[in-house]
C-alpha cells in the first residue's frame, strides 16, 4: 500500500530558528496571526474528539502559507486512560503540562485521562516562543542537564520540577513584548490548575483575538469573507508570513546513547596553550558530534573513543570563526562553567569550507539543545526507569524550605571532599570541598554556593 501526502515547506520550529539566527523578532501582528492559526487548527482536532499529547513547533508545518498539524498518528481519544506502560505515546518535556509531569513522577499517579487541557498548556508554551524565539523552559532544562548524571535523569528531574510549579515561569521579556499577549497566555493557556484552564474555543473569544483589525467600521473585510468561505476546508488557517526558510531534517532519535553520530569527520585541534598561527601546534583527529550532542574523538594514545566536550557543557557554548590562524577554516568553542569546572576554550579547523559549514552548524545545534530536548516515549523501559528515579534520584539535591529547617539541623557537621558527577576519582581536579552535615532526621545535607547559599539535600534519610 502506498500513501501519498503533501510535502510541507518547513516547520514552525524552522521558522523560529531562522528568526533567532537572524536576530529578527516577529511583529506583534504576525504573532497574533500565527497564534490564531495554531489555536484554530488544534481546536479542530479537539472538536473531533482527539487529544494530540505532543504539541510543539516541530509538529506544526507550513503548506503553501497555511499551517497544519502533523504526527496525529499518536493522538488518543479524549477521555481515554493513558498508562505509563503505553509505548505508543510520545511527549516532549519542555511542552508538557504540569499534571502530565506529576503523572510520570508521582507513584500515586499510575494513569492519566487524556483531556484537551493537556494540549492547551502545550499550545501556551508554543505561542510564547513566538515572542522570544526559543523554548521558554530550555534554560531550566539545561540547568538540570548540567547537574544530572545522565540525559534521562535530567529529563526526569525536569519533570519532577515541572509537576510542582504553582505558576508558569514566563520570562519578563514576554510581558514586555506585548502586555495583551502576555495576559491572554497567562489567563487562558498557561494556568497550572488544569481545572480552571480555558479551552481553545474559549481562548478564541479573548479580546486579544477580537481586536485584530480585520474589519473596518463594523463591516466584514475581504479577509473575513474569505475565512467564512473557507471555514469548512480541512487545515484552513490564517496565512502566515512567506519567507524562504530552509527545512531541517526532523530528528526522531529517542535512545540518544546508542544511535549513529549526527556528524563525523576529521578536524585539526589546537594544542592547549598552543600558538594559533603555528601549524606545528595543531593535531589532526577523527571527531564526531554524538547523537546526544557531545563532541567526541578517537584517542590513539588510549585506543578508545573519548568525549572531549560533554553535551551538558556544550549547551549555551559559543561557536565563532577565529582568525588569523594557521588553518583557513578555523573556529573557536568557548563556554563559561560553574565553580567546579574549568571554562572551555578550544580551537579547531576544518579541511574545507563545506566541512567548516557542517561542523559549525552541527555544533551550534548541539549548543542550542536541538538534539538534546528529544521526544520521550512511554513504555515498559521508561516505567522501570521512573521507578528507579522515584527511589533514588528524586531524593537528591532537594532544597530545604524554611518551615522544615529545624528537622534538618545538624547533629554532626564537617567538611568533606566530594568527587563531581561522572568525575575521575584519581584526578585531583575532579574533587571539590563542601561543608556537609548529618541532620536530626538522618539526611545528608550541604550548603550550595551555586544556589546562593541555600541548604540542599544530598540524600534523604529514606535513601541512606
Amino acid at each position: 500500500m502506498y500513501v501519498i501526502t503533501e510535502l510541507a515547506q518547513y516547520s514552525l520550529k524552522d521558522y523560529l530558528s531562522l528568526r533567532r539566527d537572524q536576530r529578527k523578532s516577529i511583529s506583534l501582528d504576525a504573532v497574533k496571526n500565527i497564534s490564531k492559526a495554531i489555536i484554530m487548527v488544534v481546536a479542530g482536532l479537539h472538536a473531533k474528539g482527539f487529544v494530540h499529547l505532543d504539541l510543539k513547533p516541530e509538529n506544526l508545518m507550513m503548506f503553501n502559507g497555511r499551517l497544519k498539524l502533523i504526527d496525529v498518528d499518536g493522538c488518543v481519544r479524549a477521555g481515554s486512560d493513558v498508562s505509563i506502560q503505553d509505548s505508543s505515546i510520545s511527549f516532549s518535556p519542555c511542552y508538557c503540562a504540569p499534571e502530565w509531569a506529576r503523572f510520570l513522577t508521582e507513584e500515586s499517579e499510575s494513569k492519566i485521562v487524556a483531556r484537551p487541557h493537556l494540549d492547551v498548556w502545550s499550545i501556551g508554551m508554543t505561542l510564547c516562543e513566538l515572542a522570544i524565539l526559543d523554548p521558554i523552559l530550555k534554560p531550566t532544562y539545561a540547568n538540570f542537564l548540567r547537574n544530572g548524571h545522565s540525559h534521562r535523569e535530567a529529563g526526569f528531574l525536569f519533570m519532577d520540577w515541572l509537576g510542582s510549579i504553582k505558576k508558569a515561569p514566563l520570562p519578563k521579556h514576554i510581558e514586555g513584548h506585548d502586555p495583551e499577549f502576555f495576559r491572554m497566555v497567562t489567563e487562558n493557556l498557561l494556568v497550572c490548575d488544569f481545572r480552571v484552564r480555558k479551552t481553545l474555543c474559549q481562548c478564541m473569544d479573548d479580546v486579544y483575538f477580537q481586536n485584530d483589525g480585520s474589519s473596518v467600521l463594523g463591516r466584514p473585510s475581504a479577509k473575513d469573507k474569505l475565512e467564512r468561505e473557507n471555514s469548512g476546508k480541512v487545515g484552513h488557517s490564517p496565512h502566515l508570513p512567506e519567507e524562504v526558510i530552509e527545512r531541517k531534517v526532523r530528528n526522531r532519535v529517542e535512545d540518544l546513547s546508542s544511535k549513529a553520530p549526527v556528524h563525523k569527520g576529521t578536524l585539526w585541534k589546537l594544542n592547549t596553550n598552543g600558538g594559533i598561527e603555528d601549524a606545528t601546534h595543531w593535531l589532526k583527529r577523527d571527531m564526531w558530534v554524538a547523537c546526544n550532542g557531545s563532541l567526541c574523538y578517537f584517542s590513539i594514545k588510549e585506543n578508545r573513543r573519548l568525549v572531549l566536550i560533554d553535551a551538558s557543557r556544550l549547551v549555551a557554548a559559543k561557536i565563532e570563526a577565529c582568525e588569523p590562524s594557521a588553518y583557513e577554516f578555523s573556529f573557536r568553542i568557548t563556554a563559561t562553567s560553574d565553580e567546579h569546572e574549568s571554562d572551555i576554550n578550544l580551537v579547531f579547523a576544518a579541511e574545507s569550507a563545506e566541512e567548516y559549514q557542517k561542523w559549525t552548524s552541527r555544533l551550534t545545534s548541539a549548543a542550542n539543545m536541538d538534539g538534546i530536548m528529544q521526544t520521550m516515549r512511554l513504555g515498559g523501559e521508561m516505567a522501570a526507569e521512573l521507578k528507579t528515579f522515584r527511589l533514588t534520584v528524586k531524593n537528591r539535591r532537594m532544597k530545604v524550605v524554611d518551615d522544615e529547617k529545624d528537622q534538618f539541623a545538624a547533629i554532626f557537621k564537617a567538611k568533606l571532599w566530594k568527587v563531581k558527577a561522572e568525575g575521575d576519582r584519581s584526578k585531583e581536579g575532579d574533587w571539590f570541598e563542601r561543608e556537609m552535615w548529618i541532620s536530626k532526621n538522618g539526611s545528608l545535607v550541604y550548603w550550595s554556593k551555586k544556589e546562593d547559599g541555600k541548604c540542599l539535600l544530598l540524600f534523604q534519610q529514606t535513601c541512606l
